[in-house]
């Protein structure tokens, strides 16, 4: 219109988008912005076309002059009925996106508080909603989460299970004697053993019903990067578990399913924490570390606390403001658990560690302030360290997934973990020897 105005040409605008609109739905400010932006745009044409009647008083009523009704038409000769093609129809399904997991209640496991995991979780799922012409939730809280944002095109499918297939009637007491080995009671977990399903967990149950004098074998049904290291803490912790790998034939788990007296789920969600092409990578190397860990503390003979567990890890008095570091409180239930752990060694100690702090807790406004002073140079700094490490890690991973060749990265990963452990030096001759330790408060 600028180059108009010098050529001595009229200029004529058409309203087509409207952006003040726009920035009130999805972005809850900046109308009063967009619209002085578009006055003074349309007020430099020489006419402006509106296509309704709506959009003719909205410009009016901002102070657009020289505005013209002008309704769009349709090219009823191009565009008409008769032209409807049944196969095109058919092949041109409309989409539809299958939610089967609470978006909050992921975003709670990756450490958000409740309050900003909703927030998120409703922002995400009213995008979706606008982009697949149907949502199906196969459970509840998935669809709850749609219906509270207003979103009518929900279709509640909710999961099934093959009842010919999977049925009580498959129990076998042979199958079951087979597995309980010498126990009274049958545990089972039918799970991939990924860190986000928290497999630990069910290690923790034949544990816990060994010391109310329950005597129960568990039966993992199921593969995974912590399977390696489930199986090393059953054999250090002397539990009765047994662990199947991958059972690819369905009606061996249906009769397995029927045989257990219980079936355990230890997950926290009903999804992955994390997406696979960082999942994987990032489970893979957790599990050569752990790996190298047990080794080393069975060849020196140490004390070994199991820390990732253990029910504090989700108690947030526990934790420091960023939700990543323990605070005082969780150190010191970490010095007490390490304490008994030192005390049942026989080490000579002093008083348990209280598990109060002795310093008051952090205010909110401290809170507040810690994650934009100090908390700014700790994201900074892994930004450049952890983050472009993350990022070729998930991009080699992706790579390969592309191609089908993830499982060279596992074995790859085992070969480095033989070399490291058997790189380990010879153990010296520990056994007998008591060490002092101290144990400051």
């Amino acid at each position: 219109m600028a180059l108009a105005t010098r050529l001595g040409l009229p200029a004529v605008a058409v309203y087509r988008t409207d952006l003040a609109g726009y920035a009130r739905t999805y972005l809850g400010t900046g109308e009063n912005t967009a619209w002085r932006r578009m006055r003074a745009v349309h007020s430099a044409a020489d006419l402006t076309l509106a296509p309704s009647s709506a959009a003719l008083r909205d410009l009016t009523g901002h102070g657009v002059p020289r505005v013209k009704l002008w309704p769009r038409g349709v090219d009823t000769v191009r565009f008409r009925p008769g032209l409807r093609d049944e196969a095109l129809r058919r092949a041109l399904a409309p989409g539809v996106m299958v939610s089967h997991e609470a978006a909050d209640g992921v975003l709670r496991t990756w450490g958000v508080p409740p309050a900003a995991a909703g927030r998120a979780a409703d922002r995400l799922n009213t995008l979706s909603a606008h982009a697949y012409a149907r949502i199906v939730c196969t459970t509840e809280s998935a669809e709850r989460e749609f219906v509270r944002t207003g979103v009518r095109n929900v279709v509640r499918a909710p999961l099934g299970v093959d009842l010919e297939r999977f049925r009580p009637g498959l129990r076998s007491t042979a199958l079951r004697t087979r597995h309980l080995r010498g126990q009274d009671v049958l545990l089972l977990l039918g799970s991939r053993l990924p860190v986000e399903k928290r497999p630990g967990r069910a290690l923790d149950a034949p544990a816990a019903l060994r010391h109310t004098g329950v005597r129960a074998a568990l039966v993992v049904a199921g593969d995974g990067p912590l399977r390696a290291e489930l199986e090393r803490r059953a054999r250090a912790e002397r539990l009765p578990a047994e662990f199947l790998g991958h059972v690819r034939d369905r009606d061996r788990l249906a009769r397995l399913q029927a045989s257990a007296d219980l079936c355990l789920a230890p997950g926290p969600a009903e999804t992955f924490g994390l997406p696979g092409p960082l999942r994987h990578p990032l489970a893979r190397r957790q599990q050569t570390v752990n790996a190298v860990v047990h080794a080393l503390s069975g060849r020196y003979d140490t004390v070994h606390l199991h820390a990732s567990d253990r029910a504090w890890t989700e108690d947030r008095s526990l934790w420091s403001v960023d939700r990543l570091h323990p605070g005082e409180r969780g150190h010191r239930r970490l010095a007490a658990d390490f304490h008994r752990l030192l005390a049942e060694r026989g080490p000579a100690l002093g008083a348990r560690p209280a598990h109060e702090p002795g310093q008051p807790p952090p205010t909110r406004v401290a809170g507040a302030l810690w994650p934009a002073t100090r908390g700014t140079g700790w994201l900074a700094r892994r930004s450049t360290d952890l983050l472009p490490q993350l990022l070729g890690l998930a991009a080699a991973e992706a790579g390969h997934q592309v191609r089908g060749t993830s499982g060279h990265l596992d074995a790859r990963a085992g070969r480095a973990l033989a070399e490291a452990l058997g790189g380990l030096p010879p153990a010296p001759c520990l056994r007998g020897f008591v060490p002092r330790a101290r144990m400051e408060g």
